[in-house]
């Protein structure tokens, strides 16, 4: 029962106070020896408490209180440990081990009822009548309630308070450690090294005060200072509980809480965080050579900043705790915040630069298609001319995205380029297709035949009927993304390289004439490496001249 249940008032477990009967059996004096060794240390827990709270006639309150019900709580355990003992034996040293625990039990219900109240008030007594003073009684000293230790015990009790004072030591370095963590509002907070580390240090507190507890059994209790050293034993004891109680629920929350085993998905979840984070990486790359890639990156920009947020937040106990996988979500994401940032401003700066940038190559590509009609060079319009389209086009397509409204403007500037530019074309469009050359083919794959085949399906669906005159495959090999892609409300990762194919097919119009048909085939390593090919023109488009070859120059 706690002292706690006593203190408020709850039964107080009361002992018999009939004598044991002794029963014949076998005795050994060592049997004899332990139950008197427990009874030792009963005896003087309810000495000490007898001294504090015996002459109390009311329950005793706060320190008081709780020290006495903690050494009552000793002093019954050591009593019920001699009265198991003494059941069942016979022989020399029963009988006076009997009677000092019955009176072990007289005092400890004597103190229980004190504890709990039920100590009856004392009638007070009236004043004495005065009578003639006293005879003087002979100057005789009293006796000394200690006796001075000789050796080996008093070689024996100076190794006892040496490890009593090292106990007291670390229980003090606990207490401070309690006094220092309690105040904390979120405790789950605290680091649970050190509350790992506390509990081996309760531990082995613990087994050093039984150190201590043995050697003082083995000390008479009426040397000098044993007594102060069986009650700072106490102290130490009472101590070292309350900091258990407050740390032990503690660190069985924090350890608990940082299992791996309660973090299933954590692998999955440190794996999206660091693919978002590569997103963000080689800007100069991204707003030069991958504006596609950085158009798309810029619309999810929020929602890859609200997915991070999220997976942080179900880490956030482990990043406080600096676990190891604690410190591998910290590291992910303060990188995928660092190219977050990064992109934001270099994407601010892209919405200055474009206009001027696409504007330029507009003005470059009007120059070009002037001075190749002027002087009959048909291959600018392969060449130069598309090229600089291109580069416009490719900003364009970004700057729609980082500003639509000023985009949509600029778009228009663009198209009525490429009326004009079409226009001039076709001025020289026999001059063209003549110049133009065949697309080279470079791929060697083992899965050539299949790349071919599914770009072959894949214009059946544009032109059921149409005759294939030869196949370029321009790559030397497939080109691969990984990336996370969010759409309807969900992340996907997508994983698949490209391979383009150009199917040389006969111009049904001209039998003099090819076309050329570009399919991009692509392969999804998420669902078995996969293909399925996307041409890059529908049928019904108009065909611009640099898309025709002579069906002559085709070997």
């Amino acid at each position: 029962m706690s002292s706690l249940l006593r203190l408020v008032g709850s039964v107080v477990c009361v002992l018999s106070v009939a004598l044991l009967a002794p029963v014949a059996t076998a005795n050994t004096v060592l049997d004899v020896a332990q139950v008197i060794s427990s009874l030792k240390r009963a005896e003087a827990n309810l000495n000490l408490v007898d001294g504090t709270i015996g002459h109390f006639t009311s329950p005793p309150k706060g320190s008081t209180a709780k020290l006495a019900n903690m050494r009552l709580d000793q002093a019954f355990g050591d009593m019920e440990a001699a009265k198991g003992a003494l059941e069942g034996l016979t022989g020399d040293g029963v009988a006076e081990a009997t009677t000092r625990y019955n009176e072990a039990t007289k005092l400890y219900n004597k103190l229980a009822k004190i504890l709990t109240g039920e100590a009856p008030e004392p009638a007070p007594e009236p004043d004495p009548e005065p009578g003639p003073d006293p005879e003087p009684e002979p100057n005789t000293p009293e006796p000394p309630k200690t006796v001075k230790l000789g050796y080996p015990h008093a070689d024996m009790f100076k190794n006892t308070l040496f490890t009593l004072r090292r106990v007291e030591t670390d229980t003090s370095g606990l207490m401070n450690l309690r006094e220092k963590l309690t105040p904390i509002e979120d405790q789950l907070t605290i680091d649970h090294r050190t509350t790992a580390r506390t509990m081996e240090t309760i531990k082995e507190t613990r087994r050093q005060a039984g150190f201590v507890e043995d050697g003082l059994a083995k000390i008479p209790a009426n040397g000098e200072g044993v007594a102060e050293a069986e009650e700072r034993l106490v102290n130490v004891r009472f101590k070292i509980d309350l900091v258990e109680k407050y740390i032990q629920p503690l660190n069985a929350r924090l350890m608990d809480m940082i299992h791996p085993a309660n973090y299933p998905e954590f692998n999955n979840d440190l794996k999206r965080l660091r693919e978002l984070s590569s997103a963000y990486q080689s800007l100069d790359y991204l707003f030069r050579d991958g504006r596609t890639q950085a158009a798309e990156v810029y619309g999810q920009l929020d929602v890859a900043k609200d997915e991070c947020v999220r997976i942080a937040r179900v880490y956030t106990r482990l990043m406080e705790q600096q676990t190891e996988q604690g410190k591998q979500i910290e590291h992910a994401g303060n990188g995928f915040l660092r190219g977050h940032e990064a992109f934001g401003v270099a994407a601010a700066e892209q919405v200055i630069a474009l206009p001027a940038d696409i504007r330029a190559d507009l003005a470059e590509a009007d120059r070009y298609a002037t001075e190749a009609v002027q002087n009959q060079k048909p291959m600018w319009f392969t060449g130069g001319i598309p090229q600089r389209m291109e580069w416009a086009e490719d900003k364009l397509a970004l700057f729609q995205v980082l500003d639509p409204a000023a985009g949509e403007i600029l778009g228009k500037e663009v198209m009525a380029m490429k009326a004009s530019l079409k226009e001039r074309a076709d001025s020289l469009k026999e001059l063209i297709i003549r110049e133009n050359s065949l697309p080279t083919d470079r791929y060697l794959g083992a899965d050539r035949q299949a790349v071919i085949d599914m770009a072959v399906s894949a214009w059946k669906i544009q032109e059921q009927d149409f005759e294939l005159l030869t196949v370029r495959i321009p790559g030397e090999k497939w080109t691969r993304e990984t990336k996370w892609t969010y759409s309807n409300g969900t992340w996907y990762f997508v994983d698949k390289s490209t391979l383009q194919v150009r199917l040389v097919v006969a111009d049904k119009t001209n039998p003099e004439l090819a076309i050329d048909r570009p399919i991009n085939v692509r392969m999804d390593h998420q669902s078995g490496d996969s293909l399925i090919g996307v041409p890059m023109r529908s049928f019904d488009e108009e065909l611009q001249p640099n898309e025709y070859f002579l069906r002559s120059k085709i070997r």
